[in-house]
């Protein structure tokens, strides 16, 4: 297996710089579609109520927080009238999170930001590379997430 001792290609290091610039970008973006107070942090939030709604339950496991985590930032989308919350009828401790009309609006803006994103990289790259690079993108989370979940640490000298 080929080594990579080139401090460019580490993959940490690349993962910070496109985390660091996507968050970036993005931020510039929404500025110019909502008023001040929404924060990128957000974002992983906000984009997995989508129109049917979740459970605070539901979007701590999905995106992997804690649910006082989930109840602050959905305090702020409340402020920000992007969400409302009520009572889940299924389960007491529990509430339901869905986007409100002002929500649903931007809810599509980004959904619109993303796509014309992904249609610059596919032009970049080409249809081919980028799909490849999805592809492979995904089998890595996949792989960190089955590592998370059976709590397996590798030991930097068994690969």
């Amino acid at each position: 297996m080929q080594s990579f001792k080139v401090p460019e290609n580490l993959i940490f290091k690349l993962l910070y710089r496109y985390n660091h610039l996507t968050n970036k970008w993005s931020s510039d973006n929404l500025a110019l579609m909502i008023s001040s107070g929404y924060h990128i942090t957000y974002m992983p939030y906000f984009m997995n109520i989508g129109y049917e709604g979740i459970s605070n339950l539901d979007l701590v496991k999905k995106i992997k927080v804690t649910k006082q985590g989930v109840s602050k930032i959905v305090r702020e989308l409340e402020k920000l009238k992007l969400v409302y919350t009520t009572k889940s009828e299924s389960d007491a401790r529990s509430i339901m999170i869905f986007l409100t009309k002002d929500g649903e609006v931007l809810f599509e803006e980004i959904k619109t930001m993303s796509n014309e994103l992904t249609e610059r990289y596919v032009k970049h790259l080409g249809e081919k590379k980028y799909n490849n690079f999805i592809e492979t993108f995904v089998k890595i989370i996949q792989l960190h997430e089955e590592l998370e979940t059976k709590q397996i640490k590798i030991p930097l000298n068994s690969v």
